[in-house]
């Protein structure tokens, strides 16, 4: 019969029922570009290799214009001093051409850098400006004293915005301290100068002392930013920070004794070359003993700088940073060190501001560590 395959709920004749259709959603609302409203980022990945290119070509140049060329003259044949000056002077061109690129790039990324806090930013970029263009004659001759001393001041004031806000941050602290003590000594250094010549003016002897005293402090905190950065540096690493660190600082001690021992009626080549080079990048004579400490600083800021390069625990936009700091060795009066400086601060804030050389900082020190 038909009624036997009909179902007993569902009257006999009745079509079944459709089977139910699934609720349709409502559709998503559309969502925002992902660039509208955003705070732009900033990578410092791109700048590595120049970074850790004009440290090493900063070295290079330090080396041959500071420790060698200098004690060269009227101890060598006058073919052999041309031909280390030409180089010299090459590489230090070379070296103030990468700094101003550095800078115009730095001062681009630090332009559009939101994580950096506008005042901070601003100034830097402002002063930065400032700088190449006080350190721009020395390219043609050499700068006035009063241009010198106003390089100092400006790139001084310049470091010691950027080492505020680095050093609140843990990846780029060493980077803070190494600037502050830096600027310090930079700071000092003119108003030693200027005492002094107040001094000699006025026929005081109390304002010379207090120069003399400036001129110590400024050699004492450069003393310990070196001392800093060497502890930091050997942190870093089993070889090449603890081992490379610890052999720069021994061979500095080495070429410091050369420099200052007595050989005697017929010193050697190697002790008159470096006395003579020495002796001149030191300059005045430095109360309380100090000069010897002066001396050592040369070729120790010199060899750490080289150290802080081939380490692989951090970014070389720390690295390097660091390196270029060592180089200005706070003496920022040299257009040289003042552009050094300028480019170490700006990388130092945006290494700050730069979530990926963050991330890469801590991987890289856990990784040391283990």
């Amino acid at each position: 019969m038909d009624g036997e395959n009909t179902s007993a709920d569902e009257p006999a004749g009745e079509p079944a029922a459709a089977p139910e259709k699934p609720p349709v959603l409502p559709p998503a609302p559309a969502r925002a570009p992902a660039a509208q409203g955003a705070m732009p980022t900033i990578s410092v990945a791109w700048a590595g290799s120049a970074l850790v290119l004009t440290a090493v070509v900063g070295a290079l140049a330090k080396t041959l214009g500071v420790v060698v060329a200098p004690g060269l003259r009227g101890v060598a044949s006058q073919k052999t001093v041309e031909a280390v000056e030409l180089l010299s002077s090459t590489l230090a061109y070379t070296f103030a051409a990468l700094l101003v690129a550095l800078v115009c790039g730095g001062s681009f990324e630090l332009a559009r850098a939101r994580k950096v806090g506008v005042v901070s930013r601003g100034s830097v970029v402002a002063v930065s400006g400032l700088v190449v263009a006080l350190a721009s004659p020395a390219v043609v001759g050499r700068l006035h004293a009063m241009a010198g001393v106003s390089l100092a001041v400006v790139a001084g004031l310049l470091a010691l915005v950027a080492s505020v806000g680095t050093i609140r941050v843990a990846h780029t602290r060493i980077l803070g301290g190494v600037l502050g003590m830096f600027a310090l000594a930079a700071l000092l250094r003119p108003l030693s100068w200027q005492l002094s010549a107040l001094a000699n003016e006025r026929a005081s002897i109390g304002l010379y002392e207090m120069g003399r005293i400036m001129a110590a402090g400024s050699v004492v905190v450069q003393a310990l930013a070196t001392l800093l950065a060497a502890a930091w540096l050997g942190t870093r690493s089993r070889v090449r920070g603890r081992l490379l660190a610890n052999g720069a600082i021994v061979v500095a001690f080495g070429i410091t004794y050369l420099a200052a021992r007595d050989g005697g009626e017929t010193p050697s080549f190697l002790e008159v070359v470096l006395r003579s080079s020495l002796s001149q990048a030191v300059g005045s004579v430095l109360p309380y003993g100090l000069t010897s400490i002066a001396a050592f600083l040369v070729p120790a800021t010199i060899l750490l700088a080289v150290v802080a390069t081939v380490q692989r625990t951090h970014p070389p936009a720390v690295l390097a940073a660091l390196g270029l700091a060592l180089l200005s060795q706070g003496s920022f009066d040299v257009p040289l060190h003042a552009l050094a400086i300028t480019a170490a601060a700006q990388w130092a804030m945006l290494a700050m501001a730069d979530d990926r050389t963050m991330w890469s900082a801590l991987v890289g020190q856990r990784a040391a560590a283990e």
